[in-house]
């Protein structure tokens, strides 16, 4: 059909005007809910001096801050402070990052003071950090937020990383409540720091030794007895309060119901590195309230979940004082034991016709996400092979795992009824790449 010279212009005309429209409409808002959208693989611009950032990879295991913008979907944040991060996972070649959004300047991003860009250094299939936080949530435990995205530096593909959420004071406020978030009167945390093999022994009076493993990451320059005079008192009831006063004197000080689940949860998924880990207790944070209620143990670097396909149910619970003392209260370790069970249906539910659970099938999803970007990837560790072999072993332990537990746990609250839990089958997963 043949426009008219009259219709030409019409159109032409209410074109332009779309187009004005558009240009001068704001683009949409983008939210913290939209950054760890895990349904994509996101994508974060890093741009710093050359000079810096070659100093940043020649000195990983300094803490240095060095200048850089930011950019993520349009959204622009310039003068944020990035340093090198991480424990056994440091190394020059592909550094974890740490993001200060107010290092020098008072801002945020997204309403976040801070990310973190964890660089999967000792994970093949870089998968297990983000599906143990997605377990945690789904349990109905505090845990950060995760997405997989590719990392640009000064327009160059820097590789796979986890974008993830930090526990902080702003974490604190969305999972608690803004008032614990609060700067002046909210609550203290405090981050674990692993220096030798530990398991809650307690360590004296000296208020000292409390603070060199416990960092405070609120309300840092209150006076070090209101910081760590509870944590000594909390060391001393867990060490020293008769088995029958246990559920009551330190429920008091530690929810010990929210901490049974989170050690269910982290032995379901076969975790080697947390609070139970074969190197003595590890990555996590420990929350008191402003209120005074019991404070909370929140999960925290998860990458060695999914690794110990065979660990019984009660793998190491007698090597820490905490965990030992709570398997002697029968209410408590009943709640572990029907946790194991909750926890394993949740990760094995949903299966289809090909048997895939839950996590199996998120797995994956994302999997299948991040496989090019990890083939592309100019710095891992990693061979492709490598990657697609673990994929199949953490697909194989998912499967597995999950009915032995569930069996195991079943076997111990219903001894009437006879079971065989036979432990599950090695799968072929590589060795962690953990170092201490």
């Amino acid at each position: 059909m043949t426009l008219s010279r009259p219709h030409r212009a019409w159109l032409a005309q209410t074109l332009v005007c779309v187009l004005v429209s558009a240009a001068a409409a704001p683009a949409l808002a983008q939210t913290q809910a939209d950054l760890f959208n895990d349904t994509t693989v996101q994508d974060i611009q890093l741009t710093v001096s050359s000079r810096d950032w070659e100093a940043l990879k020649a000195h990983p295991d300094e803490n240095t801050y060095y200048a850089a913008d930011l950019r993520w979907r349009g959204v622009t944040v310039r003068n944020v402070g990035i340093r090198s991060r991480g424990a056994g996972s440091r190394n020059g070649v592909k550094p974890g990052l740490r993001v200060d959004m107010n290092r020098y300047v008072d801002q945020s991003f997204l309403g976040l003071r801070a990310l973190i860009l964890d660089n999967a250094y000792t994970d093949p299939s870089a998968l297990r950090e983000v599906l143990a936080m997605k377990t945690f949530a789904r349990a109905g435990l505090p845990a950060p937020r995760e997405a997989h995205a590719r990392l640009f530096v000064n327009n160059e593909y820097a590789g796979v990383y986890v974008i993830v959420e930090p526990v902080d004071r702003t974490f604190i406020s969305r999972v608690f409540g803004a008032a614990e978030g609060n700067v002046e009167n909210g609550g203290y945390l405090y981050e674990y720091s692993w220096l030798r093999e530990y398991g809650f022994e307690y360590l004296g009076p000296s208020l000292d030794l409390y603070a060199e493993m416990f960092a405070p990451k609120t309300r840092e320059t209150d006076a070090v007895s209101r910081l760590y005079q509870p944590l000594e008192a909390l060391t001393r009831a867990i060490n020293e309060t008769p088995p029958d006063e246990f559920e009551r004197s330190v429920g008091a000080l530690l929810d010990l119901p929210a901490f049974v689940k989170l050690l269910a949860v982290q032995r379901a998924s076969g975790e080697i590195d947390g609070f139970i880990g074969n190197w003595g207790m590890s990555n996590f944070y420990l929350y008191r309230f402003r209120d005074g209620r019991p404070a909370q143990v929140l999960p925290w670097d998860a990458d060695h979940s999914f690794w110990g396909l065979d660990d019984p149910i009660d793998y190491r619970l007698d090597t820490n004082v905490l965990t030992r003392s709570v398997m002697a209260v029968p209410d408590l370790r009943r709640l572990y034991l029907e946790t194991l069970v909750s926890v394993s249906t949740l990760v094995a539910g949903g299966a289809g016709a090909d048997g895939r659970g839950w996590l199996e099938q998120e797995a994956d999803r994302l999997a299948a996400a991040i496989a090019p970007f990890v083939a592309a990837d100019p710095v891992t560790p990693f061979t492709f092979e490598e990657f697609d072999g673990n994929v199949r072993g953490l697909r194989g332990l998912l499967r597995t795992r999950p009915p032995y537990v569930a069996c195991a746990a079943q076997a111990i609250l219903d001894p009437e009824t006879p079971r065989s839990c036979p432990l599950p089958a090695p799968v072929d997963i590589p060795a962690p790449m953990l170092t201490r």
